[in-house]
C-alpha cells in the first residue's frame, strides 16, 4: 500500500494511492460511520503509530472509498512528513559518490540533520539563492520511521521501519566546503548546515511505500534525471552501510519517533562531480524503483 499526505480544505490528511486515484482516509472513515477513527488520518504520525491496526483499516476505508475516490492529477500531495519530525542525513553511503567529490567513505555511519522547515513537496520548486551557484542534486532512499525506539538493535531494525519514499538532498557546495573561507574547514569542519538546509532544499515524496507494498529495499534502482538526462542511475545495492547498521547506529541514546525520516546517501552523478550544477528552470525528477517519481522545479533567486 501507498499512502501520502493530502491538501485539503481541512487541512492536511492521509491518502491511500491506488495508481491513478487517490482516497482520502479521513473523509471516508467518517462516510463509513467511523468518525472515532478519523483522527488517524489527520496526523502521519499517528497514522504511523498506530501500526498494523492502523493499516488494515486503511485498507478497509480504501475499498470502501474507491467509488468516490479522486484523481490523482486533481489532488496536491504534501511533504510526508509532519512539523516537528527529524531528518537525518547520511553523508557518503555509495563509494562512487564519495570519490567524486574526493572524499573517503566514513569507517562508520555518520549523519548530518537537514532541518524539517526545508522540506517541499512533488511539485513544489526548489530555492536557488544568489550567493549560491553549485547548487547540486541528490537522490536518495529515505527511510520513514513507522515505532518509536532507542538503542534500537541492528537484528530489529526493519521492526520499526514504517516504509519509505524519495528525498532530494538539494545541496549548496560553495556553503557546504566554505569555501568563502577555507580554514573553516580546517578547524571546524564541512558547514553542513547552511549547505544542506537553505529554505527549500529537501524535497521528499511523492508517496510512502509502506513496508507491505516494500518488504525488501534491495536491490532498487535509484534514478535522477535533469532536464530529462540520466545523471544518477545505480542500485541501492551497492549501499556501504545498509538500513539496519544505519538504524542502530543513529539511536544510541537517540529516541526515533513515528514519522522521523532517514536519508541514506546518494550514488555517484551529482554536479559536483562534474561542475554541471542546476540552473533556475532545471526540471529534477528523482525516481526509485517500486516507490514513485519526485518531480522539482528550480526556482530562480528571490
Amino acid at each position: 500500500m501507498k499512502i501520502a499526505r493530502m491538501a485539503t480544505v481541512a487541512g492536511p490528511h492521509v491518502c491511500v494511492i491506488e495508481q491513478d486515484r487517490v482516497v482520502d482516509l479521513a473523509v471516508a472513515a467518517c462516510e463509513s460511520g467511523l468518525d472515532w477513527m478519523a483522527p488517524w488520518f489527520r496526523d502521519l504520525r499517528l497514522f504511523l503509530a498506530g501500526g498494523d491496526p492502523a493499516q488494515r483499516a486503511a485498507r478497509q476505508l480504501a475499498v470502501a472509498g474507491r467509488a468516490r475516490s479522486l484523481p490523482l492529477e486533481a489532488v496536491k500531495l504534501l511533504a510526508p512528513i509532519e512539523p516537528g519530525s527529524k531528518i537525518l542525513a547520511h553523508v557518503v553511503n555509495y563509494a562512487d559518490h564519495g570519490a567524486e567529490g574526493k572524499l573517503i567513505p566514513p569507517e562508520q555511519p555518520f549523519f548530518f540533520t537537514k532541518l524539517p522547515g526545508t522540506t517541499v513537496a512533488h511539485g513544489d520548486p526548489i530555492c536557488g539563492h544568489d550567493f549560491s551557484h553549485k547548487l547540486d542534486y541528490e537522490v536518495e532512499l529515505a527511510v520513514i520511521i513507522g515505532r518509536e525506539g532507542r538503542d534500537i538493535p541492528a537484528a530489529d531494525a526493519y521492526g520499526h521501519v514504517a516504509g519509505y519514499t524519495i528525498c532530494n538532498d538539494i545541496s549548496y557546495r560553495e556553503l557546504q566546503a566554505n569555501e568563502a573561507a577555507p580554514t573553516l574547514t580546517g578547524r571546524y569542519g564541512q558547514n553542513w548546515l547552511q549547505g544542506k538546509s537553505l529554505d527549500r532544499s529537501c524535497p521528499l515524496g511523492p508517496a510512502i511505500a509502506l513496508a507491505d507494498e516494500l518488504p525488501d529495499p534491495y536491490p532498487l534502482q535509484i534514478v535522477c534525471r535533469v532536464n530529462g538526462e540520466v545523471r544518477q542511475n545505480a542500485s541501492t545495492q551497492q549501499m556501504i552501510f545498509r538500513i539496519p547498521e544505519l538504524i542502530a547506529n543513529i539511536s544510541r541514546a537517540m529516541t526515533l519517533y513515528p514519522g522521523d525520516v532517514i536519508a541514506t546517501g546518494t550514488p555517484s552523478g551529482c554536479g559536483v562531480a562534474d561542475g554541471r550544477y542546476l540552473q533556475p528552470g532545471d526540471v529534477v525528477e528523482c525516481e526509485i524503483e517500486n516507490i514513485g517519481k519526485l518531480v522539482n522545479t528550480v526556482m530562480r533567486p528571490a
